[in-house]
């Protein structure tokens, strides 16, 4: 193909990609403010982010990265609870980004390049097919076209940031995705901004340090209500564990790993506000400390080795002795003191039994794998395929979701060997990128981010960081920091002559571009045939929506929390249906359940806090096609256990094991 006509047929691409992303974010941008709960205020204040974001995307991105960790508090804030606020002013700032990229002219397209945009092109397309998969195999299960259509439409222009319902496998595969487009934006800043890499990580650690504080006041306040309660916790099986804010703790830590070790590197960078920088460094550990995670104290430490590593040999001034001695000391006081505060061993019977359970995740995911080992079995389906995987030891430790407790796993097993794969092609480049960096500047604040990168990477092996919105975006947004800013550097070396760029061959060009399409038009093709073959193989008893995990109350029944409306399937041979029904109004009060049968109402039956059997009889069905249940619940209620952006924090009712009679 000619060079002029390939140019022209990129140009029109990358156009249609931004043009399309732009209407989307706009579309779900103005669902908040047509939100009946969202006030006058907060409606101004979404306009003014906006706003901001399109005068000065960069700004937009930086105040987003101080604020992620504090969704909670902020949704709370604006009155409406169940609201992600950190989603909206992720997809604010990068609708801000696409707009300034649209010009071919503009800075922010300037910074980007093949080496950014392939691999994450491809992972972006590797998600969204396995989700159109998943999504055409739920919309069988529904009827009608019509119907699905137009709950999809209602979840995109009303409920997308509030009450995403039974489209949850889409806001997680949103979530990967805003997670990769942060990473290109920021890794395209870096490299036009001379100050964009500076003002990230500062940004990065203070937002880290505030979320870090608030463990710190909340363990402040427990004393002071009552200082035997801490003695109390530590006598629990996890012992001592405090994060208010990212209720993971393995995931809290992960952020705060990552966030400590950009601190030492911002601290070392800077002789004149080294002793500044010492104070978030040190309410990051706090924080860090507070999660009472082995493995997070383990990958800090692994963290700081690298930083060691790579600045040890470039410089040996005093200063950077200073710190790393410092922070050395403190890490080996914590693990000292770990057993005596948090109340659980280091590498005692406890440590154990935890890798044991590691190890025995490992292989159900394996397993897992091997039954859709090129493309996986879907975003957010390992533990329904895991679950039935025979485990004595996993059944013995838990019986609620099975999640994979390692990234690479999970990426694997939902996304394929194809995903895995196109994730570890990212990370390779951006190490290489990294590499070359500090060989030619040794930048402490590189080296800090590069060692907070592989701590947060430790933690991702023995649990699911990058599964928990908030801190992923955290991840994603250091990863392109690293990125852009090495490229940036070595862009500098080249032009002051002290080194030469690397040969660039258009024929490996070519290759790669080649080789990107093709792997991208397979994925794409796949999606019918893999359609097919999961229409084939499902279970219409497995499928469900609205419903939470089993839970076993003291009685030994098994049930599951209901929301506002659930929804299972039955096989269409059966002839009826019983399900368990039990209210959980905390007062024990009445509640009504209306029950629709392929889309017709046939009962609303009144439960109160007993069980009762609801009795569906399934006369004149097809034996080829499953029938759909619905209910809908009023009242409902929200739990204080969870947090309130979780999937199954407004409870409507319980319901048991369901007994088909075919």
């Amino acid at each position: 193909m000619p060079t002029g006509t390939w140019n022209r047929l990129k140009t029109l691409a990358i156009a249609a990609g931004l043009i399309t992303l732009t209407l989307a974010l706009a579309i779900v941008l103005l669902s908040v403010a047509l939100l009946p709960e969202a006030s006058w205020v907060v409606r101004i204040l979404l306009i003014a982010f906006c706003a901001l974001a399109v005068a000065r995307p960069a700004d937009a991105v930086l105040v987003t990265t101080a604020l992620i960790g504090f969704g909670i508090i902020l949704s709370h804030l604006a009155g409406i609870p169940l609201l992600r606020t950190t989603d909206v002013l992720i997809a604010a700032s990068l609708f801000g980004c696409c707009l300034r990229t649209l010009p071919r002219g503009s800075a922010l397209r300037s910074g980007l390049n093949l080496t950014i945009s392939i691999p994450i092109v491809l992972f972006a397309i590797t998600a969204i097919a396995s989700t159109v998969v998943w999504l055409r195999v739920y919309q069988t299960r529904v009827g009608t076209g019509s119907a699905y259509a137009q709950a999809v439409l209602q979840f995109v222009t009303h409920d997308y940031f509030v009450r995403p319902g039974e489209f949850w496998l889409v806001i997680s595969t949103v979530a990967i995705l805003q997670g990769l487009a942060l990473y290109v934006a920021v890794a395209a800043w870096s490299r036009v901004d001379e100050t964009f890499f500076d003002r990230g990580a500062r940004m990065l650690t203070i937002g880290g340090a505030g979320v870090a504080m608030m463990s710190v006041v909340r363990l402040v306040e427990i004393y002071l209500r009552n200082p035997q309660a801490i003695n109390a916790m530590r006598a629990t099986y996890d012992g001592l564990r405090i994060s208010p804010q990212i209720p993971d703790y393995i995931a809290a830590g992960s952020y705060f790993s990552l966030c400590w070790l950009v601190a030492l590197g911002l601290a070392i960078a800077s002789a004149r506000n080294r002793l500044l920088w010492a104070i978030p460094a040190a309410v990051l550990l706090a924080g860090l400390y507070l999660t009472g995670s082995r493995s997070v104290i383990g990958a800090a430490l692994g963290g700081l080795v690298v930083l060691i590593v790579v600045l040890f040999v470039r410089q040996r001034a005093r200063v950077f002795r200073g710190v790393i001695a410092f922070a050395a000391v403190a890490l080996v006081i914590l693990i000292a003191s770990f057993g005596w505060l948090i109340g659980h061993d280091v590498a005692g019977e406890k440590a154990r039994a935890s890798l044991s359970v590691r190890g025995e995740l490992l292989r159900v995911g394996l397993h897992v794998i091997e039954t859709r080992p090129l493309f996986g079995v879907g975003l957010d389906r390992f533990f329904l395929v895991a679950g039935a995987v025979q485990s004595p030891l996993l059944d013995a430790a838990w019986a609620g979701r099975r999640n994979p407790h390692n990234d690479f796993l999970r990426f694997a097993a939902e996304l394929g060997l194809v995903g895995v794969g196109l994730f570890l092609w990212i990370l390779a480049a951006v190490a290489a990128r990294v590499w070359r960096a500090l060989r030619a500047s040794s930048d402490a604040r590189l080296a800090g981010l590069l060692g907070g990168i592989v701590a947060f990477l430790i933690t991702g092996m023995v649990s699911n960081p990058l599964m928990l919105r908030e801190v992923s975006y955290v991840f994603w947004i250091a990863l392109g920091l690293a990125m852009g800013h090495s490229m940036a550097v070595e862009t500098q070396s080249v032009a002051s002559g002290a080194s030469t760029p690397a040969p660039a061959s258009a024929r490996w060009t070519r290759f790669q571009l080649a080789a990107a399409s093709a792997l991208g038009a397979v994925l794409v093709v796949s999606i019918p045939f893999r359609v097919n073959q999961e229409i084939r193989t499902l279970d219409p008893a497995s499928v469900s929506y609205g419903l939470s995990d089993w839970e076993t109350d003291l009685k030994g029944t098994r049930f599951r929390w209901s929301g506002e409306k659930a929804t299972v399937f039955v096989s269409g041979r059966a002839r009826r249906v019983e399900i368990p029904v039990s209210g959980t109004l905390p007062a024990a009060g009445l509640q009504h359940v209306k029950v629709r049968l392929d889309g017709r109402l046939i009962n609303d039956m009144v439960v109160g806090a007993d069980w009762q059997l609801l009795g569906i009889v399934l006369l004149g069905g097809d034996s080829t096609t499953p029938r759909r249940v619905d209910l809908e619940v009023s009242p409902t209620w929200t739990r204080s256990d969870v947090t309130a952006n979780d999937e199954h924090a407004v409870v409507g009712v319980k319901l048991g094991e369901l007994n088909v009679i075919r």
